[in-house]
């Protein structure tokens, strides 16, 4: 039996729910849960108005208590202050709430890589899922530091090597993924200059003479010279016949080799260039960084792995180990080009035949530094991250760019399908035009909270807020990255053993007998 002093208890209770509820409201705090106890409530409430007011009226006039009258009384009076704040709490909207329109559960659903959860004004709807043909046109990613890019692209990353066997290639300053290798199998860590190094006179297939021309932009684009710093004419010339005839010979690819051809360079062509001996004085100069002291680690015959097969593989390449080695800035773009230029080769050899989709990511942390915005400027080598989101494409090749602030280079924004941005209080007009959003919602930028992102896919006609789950990580030591990568080391020469050959124009391996290569069509 529903007595007057349990109805009013009820109400009491129901009341202050709905002063919280509210209270919350305003606050803009999402306890959105909180609904579902004051709906139960109210029913109770309502069962027990009437069971009281059936009784009630069973009475006669001389039978009423008039302390349970006036109990029942205030007790309606509650009911209504109730639905009151519980009505105007459900309606509230706080004009500091990122409101964009949410995607169809139709069109959330088309791809196959979920990367987060729809938001509506701040309320989770449902998961999305980005397709593999939208990745086809290369990613960016934006942020300040703290608001969830790097956790989005560990998400990102976890979630798509379940789903695809499609090897990535990571580039990185912080050491931030490593801690990924426990999720993703055969993920393979590496320090440039610790247990990774490359033989930059190994044209690995490439034209030795287009080889050369290369890594004399791509030293030339390192800027580890003074700053206005140039080569003259003759010292260029000089220096890309050397580089061409170290590169040609597979003895003397190496920095001893290199300075015995500059040597016998000299006795050569001494008669015939004027000043040669002060040219190769300042070249020798000028390379001493990367080819004595300890950048020559970098440089040295690689003893891990082949530099193509880094894109064969799950492979994360922690540049920080170059800063520990005393290198600097420059010295990891100098790196990581020429590991680009492997790529371009690659990837050019292989062209676009039997083109089915993506067969590659790159993907790019930091890339202010590699690619800034004023990078047509600059010599065309710091240009090969610019090319690949140009040219490469088609040649299955994806780039995935994250940066904390969109200073890079327009061309690699210009060609991206899919848009990341989480908070940010710079550039905003940029990336308002960048996600299509109208001027009067270039604030919306500034109002995103941690792990939210406004996000622009090609195939959806308006940006949408998304909501991105937090990763739990913790570090690897380096015993740890040491026994893993042994392992992957060990499993890659045990595969080796079952090649059937290699194609000789585009050094692919191929694991069966067929006429053709897979991958540039040459016949085998």
């Amino acid at each position: 039996m529903i007595t007057p002093y349990l109805l009013i208890l009820l109400n009491l209770f129901l009341f202050f729910m709905n002063l919280f509820f509210y209270i919350l409201k305003i606050k803009d705090l999402t306890f959105y849960f909180i609904k579902y106890p004051i709906s139960i409530l109210f029913l109770c409430c309502f069962l027990g108005f009437s069971y009281s007011i059936n009784v009630f009226s069973s009475f006669n006039h001389s039978e009423y208590d008039m302390e349970s009258v006036v109990l029942l009384t205030l007790s309606i009076f509650l009911f209504s202050l109730s639905i009151i704040l519980f009505l105007i709490s459900i309606t509230h909207q706080n004009s500091d709430v990122v409101d964009l329109p949410v995607p169809s559960k139709i069109k959330s659903l088309r791809g196959s890589i979920k990367i987060g959860k729809t938001l509506k004004r701040n309320r989770e709807k449902h998961n999305f899922y980005l397709s593999l043909k939208d990745l086809e046109k290369h990613m960016f990613i934006c942020g300040f530091t703290g608001t969830g890019k790097t956790n989005f692209l560990q998400n990102f990353l976890i979630q798509f090597t379940k789903l695809f066997d499609l090897p990535f290639l990571l580039v990185e300053f912080k050491g931030e993924y490593q801690f990924l290798q426990e999720k993703i199998e055969d993920l393979l860590v590496i320090k440039p200059g610790e247990n990774f190094s490359i033989n930059i006179f190994n044209p690995e297939g490439a034209d030795p003479e287009i080889h050369a021309e290369r890594i004399f932009d791509i030293l030339k684009s390192g800027q580890f010279l003074e700053e206005n710093a140039e080569y003259s004419p003759q010292m260029q010339k000089v220096l890309v016949e050397i580089l061409t005839l170290v590169c040609k010979d597979p003895k003397n690819q190496t920095w001893k080799g290199f300075f015995e051809k500059c040597d016998n360079y000299l006795n050569t062509h001494r008669q015939d260039i004027p000043m040669l001996p002060q040219t190769l004085i300042s070249i020798k100069n000028r390379i001493r960084r990367f080819s004595l002291g300890p950048l020559k680690a970098l440089f040295i015959q690689n003893h891990l792995i082949n530099v193509k097969e880094l894109f064969e593989r799950n492979v994360l390449i922690d540049l920080s180990s170059i800063i520990r080695l005393g290198g600097e800035k420059e010295d990891a773009l100098f790196f990581l080009n020429m590991i680009l230029k492997y790529l371009w080769d690659k990837n050019l050899t292989h062209g676009a035949y039997n083109f089915r989709g993506i067969k590659h990511l790159t993907i790019i942390e930091d890339i202010q530094y590699f690619a800034p915005k004023d990078l047509t400027k600059q010599t065309k080598l710091t240009s090969y991250l610019e090319d690949i989101a140009l040219l490469q494409r088609g040649t299955g090749e994806c780039l995935i760019s994250v940066a904390t602030r969109p200073h890079v280079s327009e061309e690699i924004l210009a060609n991206c399908g899919v848009l990341i941005i989480f908070k940010n209080h710079m550039s905003k007009e940029l990336i308002r035009k960048l996600l299509n959003l109208e001027e009067e919602q270039e604030d919306y930028l500034a109002l995103l909270e941690e792990g939210q992102c406004i996000t622009r896919i090609n195939s959806i006609k308006r940006p949408f807020l998304l909501h991105i789950p937090l990763i739990p990580r913790h570090s690897l030591n380096d015993k740890e990255i040491q026994d893993k990568n042994q392992v992957i080391l060990n499993n890659i020469l045990a595969t080796k053993k079952h090649f059937k050959m290699t194609c000789s124009v585009c050094s692919s391996n191929i694991y069966e007998d067929i006429p053709n290569c897979p991958f540039c069509g040459s016949k085998l």
